[in-house]
């Protein structure tokens, strides 16, 4: 009998030792990319005027013990009389159906905005530090997301790095490149 205990014990000891290692090594599963965009004073980053009229984004979503998968937005956003924007976006990832999610977003002070996201369990803040804004919501099912814009020098187009987490661990990470489509 105290021989199986000593085995049950040195088994339940292994368990502890192999969940703490899988735990260590996840996060560096779902790695964030170099960032290849920096902080810059300008052009300054106004969601409301990039994401005004048609944009799309392509890029490649790694998951976590999964293989990348391809991304790509379509954007329609328009700006009404009391200046929020409203922008209608069309998702496919990978070979999924495509998949319709909807912001709205308003300027509350000159760097920080307000929004929500059809597929968000609570509000989006939004803050614009220079060319980079920086996006906070949490994905239903309780997922926290970082999502971090770049504008590029021209106005045209930004980069794009969206990070999911769980339990403070990487989960996921989108790279993408929105470009505005002129009318």
């Amino acid at each position: 009998m105290a021989q199986v205990a000593t085995k049950l014990a040195a088994c339940r000891l292994l368990l502890v030792i192999a969940i703490c290692l899988l735990v260590l090594t996840l996060p560096g599963c779902v790695s964030l990319p170099r960032p290849k965009s920096a902080t810059a004073s300008s052009p300054i980053f106004d969601p409301l005027q990039f994401f005004a009229g048609r944009t799309e984004g392509r890029g490649e979503l790694r998951k976590i013990l999964s293989s990348p998968i391809q991304v790509s937005v379509r954007g329609h956003g328009i700006v009404d009389e009391e200046g929020i924007l409203t922008l209608e976006q069309e998702v496919l990832e990978g070979e999924k159906p495509p998949r319709k999610r909807s912001w709205r977003i308003r300027r509350v002070d000159s760097n920080l905005y307000r929004g929500s996201l059809s597929d968000a369990t609570g509000p989006a803040t939004i803050s614009v530090d220079g060319n980079r804004m920086h996006i906070a919501f949490t994905m239903e099912g309780g997922f926290p997301v970082d999502q971090y814009l770049f504008l590029a020098a021209n106005g045209q187009s930004a980069r794009n790095i969206l990070v999911v987490s769980k339990l403070g661990m990487r989960v996921a990470v989108l790279e993408e490149e929105i470009v505005k489509i002129s009318e």
